[in-house]
């Protein structure tokens, strides 16, 4: 039997809990008390948390935090390269109400829209090489330069689409294939670099 240290009543060897008032048990073993195996276990698996990680932690992606300052930056060029007049775009908003259907926007606004895509797509493989240099991340570099040539494809469309070398439709069929290609290589790419499970020691 095992004497409640909190209220004195006895209790089965095997017992965790005292059968009175509820308090952990204590046993004891050459005079000494000895926790309970509850009590030896630590916090968070008396809780049922989750284990404790071992192994490298996961760097923070603080090239995503550069990523989207350099973005706003290109933003920023493009605006001082194609400054774009609000009127311009107030006229051809009027335009598209007024056919009641798609127009073809202006040069002056498809300029803007070229230049920055095709920034982006080089600073996508840039940051696509940083991520292999830096975290040894393949799977974002991957992910990375599919977004990258998506850019670029993008803006080579547009090209083609300001040049009358492509027409509106062709322009939509061709994006939207591009758009399925993107989603199949993201999904090829977590397939081939499943997440990292974390697991406790034994």
């Amino acid at each position: 039997m095992v004497s409640c240290m909190k209220c004195g009543a006895e209790n089965r060897e095997d017992a965790v809990y005292c059968t009175n008032c509820g308090a952990l048990l204590e046993k004891r073993r050459g005079g000494a008390a000895e926790p309970s195996e509850i009590s030896r276990r630590e916090p968070s698996q008396c809780f049922g948390s989750q284990p404790p990680r071992t192994g490298r932690r996961e760097q923070s992606d603080y090239l995503g935090l550069l990523s989207a300052g350099v973005i706003l930056i290109i933003l920023a060029l493009t605006y001082l390269r194609y400054p774009i007049n609000l009127s311009l775009i107030l006229s051809y908003l009027e335009s598209l109400g007024a056919r009641g259907g798609f127009v073809k926007p202006p040069l002056a606004l498809l300029d803007p829209v070229i230049f920055f895509f095709y920034f982006v797509g080089a600073w996508t493989l840039v940051l696509s090489a940083l991520r292999i240099v830096l975290q040894r991340d393949v799977k974002r570099a991957a992910g990375d330069v599919a977004g990258a040539l998506f850019s670029f494809f993008f803006a080579f469309l547009l090209t083609n689409y300001a040049n009358n070398v492509l027409r509106g439709q062709a322009v939509l069929a061709y994006l939207i294939v591009a758009i399925g290609l993107l989603v199949v290589v993201n999904a090829v790419v977590h397939f081939a670099y499943p997440e990292r499970r974390w697991h406790a020691k034994d």
